[in-house]
């Protein structure tokens, strides 16, 4: 399915295309917090302080590649916008191929 986000409404569309990233993120928070609750309970505080010290590094790099990937949305998206359906799939498969 092709949502089209050229046209309508841009507050709805902003909400729609928003939404699901923020619930991704309070999920990403929820898994950090049972992490730490269940690393802090059975290993000890020691695997704890481990665990929260490699949290910073593991944003920093995940950061990082999503800021150096985001950009193949913006040939991906020209693509979209000239309605040309042959280079959004050229833009999508070389992505994929430049992230790997």
């Amino acid at each position: 399915m092709i949502q089209d986000m050229t046209s309508g409404s841009p507050v709805k569309l902003i909400l729609a295309f928003t939404i699901p990233l923020m619930i991704g993120n309070i999920f990403q928070q929820f898994y950090n917090l049972t992490d730490a609750f269940i690393v802090g309970r059975t290993i000890g505080s020691d695997a704890l302080g481990a665990v929260g010290s490699t949290g910073s590094i593991q944003f920093l790099i995940f950061g990082f590649y999503l800021g150096l990937t985001s950009g193949f949305a913006v040939v991906t998206g020209q693509r979209f916008g000239a309605r040309d359906e042959e280079g959004v799939r050229r833009s999508v498969c070389t992505s994929c191929l430049l992230s790997l």
